[in-house]
């Protein structure tokens, strides 16, 4: 497949282009679908894409299609050439990245999920469906179980050409408690690897527990407090500040941390790493999409403000080297993000708080431009005197995203895998909590 990119390249120059990058992906997706209790849906599919982005000079065209026949790659590429010829000059574009030796990654590969067939996924999504139903009280309104197995092709003119493989499972499942004309909180319990090794049954245990410990919400006066934030919290608001750590955002003067490098922005407890050669991550290859090597960044070391993430034209533009982040033509996005724990354990840190909310799922905004935080604290509970009382009603919280990673009181000492993040618990302190 490899010759498809190269081909891309060769025509591109060949009609005139002064430079030219071409990615090529294919996908093999099976996926099952859960609804109203029932299995709904399974489908099996294979996308296959081919991206060109043609250079003269300082003009950019970009052309994509699925044909990837002689005749299919040089109508893309002519189309990319007369898009790039009728553009106007991007004055920022200093050229395509050069050849970098690639790390080697582990993990990243399970000949099990590449061999699977629709009736594997079918199996693994009635085991987690079956396991959240055996609570009676417990009803499952969606849920998703999804298997793909994929490569990718990478060629620019500078000489880059690579290729890699990987493979992943997604299992998710929504519950919903009911008991006695009560209802409870919608809960969601989820998982990813990059291996056949998620349990459906532990997945829908969960989902199941996480609805019924919401019966019994009780509405609370507004207080001033400590959050404990669990880890899909901890997800919202570390996503959150990775866009304000985005190059592209950094040079288009978007981000309040375009400033800062070298100064404490947050706690002193608080690290932060992409890592795009972790071992078995989720977003772990080796190499970004435009064939840049993938690397381990230090983001945040001890609240200190260390770098930002890149690709080859944001890090050009600023005059810093390439992180290893595109995640398309010209766009930026973090690969495995890294939270590392702390030292407090979980009953710990409800020990400490005096009066506090326990939240284990944020539904709002988080704007990274400003920081602003506003939404509601859902499947929350009220921490008094140092324990966890019962489920509270919904009610809102609001603040600073930054104010928050500055008032971090503790760390959790471990950490829970969720997607391509790795993340602990936290607790924020001073936080208004409305009724």
């Amino acid at each position: 497949m490899s010759e498809i990119v190269e081909k891309a390249v060769r025509k591109s120059l060949a009609v005139g282009a002064s430079e030219a990058e071409a990615h090529y992906s294919t996908a093999r997706i099976i996926e099952v679908g859960i609804e109203s209790n029932e299995i709904s849906n399974a489908s099996f599919k294979i996308n296959r894409s081919l991206h060109i982005a043609v250079f003269i000079g300082r003009k950019i065209g970009f052309s994509r299609t699925t044909d990837v026949s002689d005749k299919g790659v040089e109508k893309a590429v002519e189309n990319a050439y007369r898009l790039a010829s009728s553009s106007n000059e991007n004055v920022f574009w200093k050229g395509l990245p050069s050849p970098k030796p690639f790390p080697r990654v582990e993990g990243t590969f399970d000949e099990k999920i590449c061999s699977a067939d629709p009736e594997n996924a079918v199996m693994l999504a009635r085991e987690m469906l079956s396991e959240a139903r055996r609570d009676l009280r417990v009803s499952v309104p969606g849920g998703t179980v999804s298997l793909v197995s994929g490569e990718t092709y990478v060629a620019n003119s500078n000489g880059i050409l690579g290729s890699d493989k990987g493979t992943e499972i997604n299992m998710e499942l929504m519950a919903l408690a009911k008991d006695n004309g009560e209802v409870g909180s919608f809960a969601i319990a989820w998982e990813a690897s990059r291996k056949l090794d998620l349990d459906p049954v532990e997945i829908g245990r969960e989902a199941a527990a996480k609805a019924v410990e919401s019966l019994g919400a009780r509405k609370i006066e507004s207080f001033k407090g400590t959050l404990v934030l669990d880890y899909d919290v901890v997800i919202d608001i570390v996503s959150a500040l990775s866009e304000a750590l985005n190059g592209d955002m950094v040079w288009r003067g978007r981000s309040p941390l375009r400033d800062k490098i070298g100064q404490e922005i947050v706690s002193n407890t608080f690290s932060l790493i992409d890592d795009g050669t972790l071992e078995a991550g989720l977003s772990t290859s080796i190499f970004d999409y435009e064939g840049v090597p993938r690397m381990r960044t230090v983001l945040i070391e001890k609240g200190i403000l260390k770098s930002f993430m890149h690709n080859t034209y944001t890090s050009k533009i600023l005059g810093v080297e390439s992180t290893g982040n595109a995640s398309g033509f010209l766009s930026v996005s973090p690969s495995n993000l890294i939270m590392p724990q702390g030292d407090w354990s979980f009953e710990e840190m409800v020990k400490s708080i005096k009066q506090g909310l326990f939240v284990k799922r944020f539904s709002g905004n988080i704007r990274p431009e400003d920081g602003v935080i506003s939404g509601s604290a859902k499947q929350a509970f009220l921490i008094e005197s140092g324990e966890v009382k019962y489920p509270v009603k919904e009610c809102m919280f609001s603040g600073n995203l930054y104010e928050f990673l500055r008032n971090i009181r503790g760390i959790e000492n471990r950490v829970r895998k969720r997607g391509s993040m790795i993340v602990p618990r936290i607790t924020v302190e001073n936080v208004l909590i409305l009724s």
